[in-house]
């Protein structure tokens, strides 16, 4: 019975890490639309930003799925990044005034999310 309860929990925790991915994929499509249309010089630059945008919390989310310490450890780093990217977007609004009031509560919400990719990846690192 016991081996039962850690099974559930050690695939709990990978789907919770996905489901925090998803949670910024959609942070992600609401920042685009939120914000006015960009201007890129190039097409292949275009891809490059939306495949860094929307891509790569989808990629991470289905590394997390693996359920494996390296894929907690990569959740981990993109959280960490993300974390230390939404601090440094949410200081800037504050200081410039500028943006909706719309734009800061959505950085809240991935800084938010970015913080428990951050602790629910460590918690699996660390119980595996």
């Amino acid at each position: 019975m016991e081996h039962r309860i850690m099974t559930n929990v050690g695939t709990f925790l990978p789907r919770l890490m996905a489901t925090l991915c998803l949670g910024l994929f959609v942070s992600a499509v609401a920042f685009d639309t939120l914000e006015p249309q960009k201007t890129f010089a190039s097409d292949l630059r275009q891809a490059v930003w939306y495949g860094f945008q929307f891509g790569l919390p989808v990629l991470v989310g289905g590394i997390c799925l693996v359920g494996k310490r390296l894929s907690a450890m990569v959740g981990v780093l993109y959280g960490t990044i993300g974390l230390a990217l939404d601090i440094a977007t949410f200081v800037q609004s504050m200081t410039s005034g500028t943006d909706s009031l719309h734009f800061v509560g959505l950085v809240i919400l991935t800084t938010f999310f970015n913080f428990l990719l951050i602790v629910v990846g460590g918690r699996q690192a660390l119980s595996i």
